[in-house]
């Protein structure tokens, strides 16, 4: 009934506002440590992820994994992995390590970065949600548009307003916080710990998309949980975030090359059936997409990190190598790179798939608007990091 509809979409809004809040103060707080990364040392940086991992997983067990109350997902497919209460005492003690650790006029940026994260993945994750709920029922020819899709654009819009307002509002402190000094100069160090980390977390997925039937079920599950924890965003993403404090070339490697490479993951692995693209490829073939590519961009950070205007050519290099990837998922089908006689590639995206036009068009737009941004925002006074943090 029409009550229970309603009852439904505010519950359902509500988890959505407080999931995506929980994102925004996670990644707010991270990255207010990060723009203020010269007011803390190593060892409290370190201290405060470690405290938000072990407090991430208390989250999780006290009130996410019992599902007795608050539980947003869909009933009917109880239980669903939920992590928001994970994330809110993980959040709450990284600050708190923050706070305490002596310096009280550093903590007021990650504070107030949190703040509008929350915010801004609040609304736009809530916001965004409403796409999904009203969107069909707009006048309009519904293939076109991807309402899932509105969603999500709608949230990375709103959430990444939010940080940009409080970049803005704090522009002052941010300006003085980095430190002048000579770039150093590039390392070969980062490249190859990185195509490592590729390595292992590639096959760690082919691990786990395997059918535990086929092994020892007791000790699979033992090693299977291991490695989830181990390579679960909160504990990976941790320890990437620690390496990257001991060097600036590593931080890129990081943040740009493992970014590609996930982009690339997600499209090889639906190639293992014939489902999604129309077309299969094995693991050796998949080996031969993802890591060749992975290396070649690897190789650019590192390049690009021994010339001029570091900092612009590297954004410049994030933006379009992902959206390159986003080719692949796009155009990748089998009809569009073999159209039936007599058929157009664009013929057969209008027909089976019309949203991912205007999907793509979101993209296309973006990377052009984000390249003149950086383009005209940038400059080569922002090279001026030095390697060396304070310990």
């Amino acid at each position: 009934d029409s009550e229970g509809i309603a009852d439904t979409v505010l519950w359902g809004l509500l988890g959505c506002f407080i999931k995506g809040g929980m994102w925004g103060l996670v990644g707010g707080a991270i990255l207010g440590v990060g723009l203020n990364r010269d007011r803390y040392n190593r060892k409290t940086i370190i201290l405060a992820l470690l405290v938000f991992v072990i407090a991430f997983f208390v989250g999780r067990v006290l009130i996410n994994d019992p599902q007795k109350f608050m539980y947003f997902s869909n009933p009917d497919d109880r239980p669903r992995d939920e992590s928001w209460a994970g994330f809110l005492f993980g959040a709450l003690a990284f600050l708190a390590v923050l706070r305490f650790s002596g310096d009280r006029e550093a903590f007021a940026i990650p504070f107030k970065f949190s703040l509008w994260g929350f915010i801004g993945g609040a609304l736009g994750f809530s916001g965004g949600a409403l796409w999904m709920v009203f969107g069909p029922e707009i006048p309009i020819e519904q293939k076109w548009i991807g309402w899932w899709k509105m969603m999500e654009f709608s949230f990375g819009f709103i959430f990444g307003a939010a940080l940009g307002w409080c970049a803005y509002l704090n522009q002052d402190r941010l300006r003085i916080a980095g430190r002048d000094g000579e770039a150093p100069s590039a390392a070969w160090g980062p490249l190859i710990a990185v195509v490592l980390l590729v390595l292992v977390v590639f096959n760690r997925w082919i691990f786990f998309s395997g059918d535990p039937g086929e092994r020892d079920e007791a000790g699979f599950d033992i090693l299977r949980f291991s490695l989830m924890i181990l390579f679960g965003y909160v504990v990976f993403g941790s320890v990437l975030l620690s390496l990257g404090l001991f060097s600036v070339h590593a931080a890129w490697q990081i943040s740009i090359t493992l970014t590609f490479f996930h982009t690339v993951l997600d499209y090889v692995r639906d190639l293992d059936t014939v489902d999604r693209f129309g077309y299969s490829a094995s693991f050796a073939t998949q080996s031969l997409v993802l890591y060749p590519l992975t290396l070649l961009l690897g190789l650019l950070v590192y390049w690009i990190q021994s010339g001029r205007n570091v900092v612009q050519r590297l954004f410049l290099l994030a933006v379009w190598a992902c959206y390159l990837s986003s080719c692949a998922r796009t155009f990748g089908y089998k009809e569009t790179l073999f159209p039936p006689e007599g058929e157009s590639a664009l013929h057969f995206l209008i027909e089976k798939h019309p949203s991912m036009i205007f999907v793509h068009g979101t993209f296309t737009v973006s990377a052009i608007i984000t390249t003149w941004f950086i383009l005209s925002r940038t400059t080569e006074s922002a090279d001026l990091a030095v390697e060396k943090a304070p310990n």
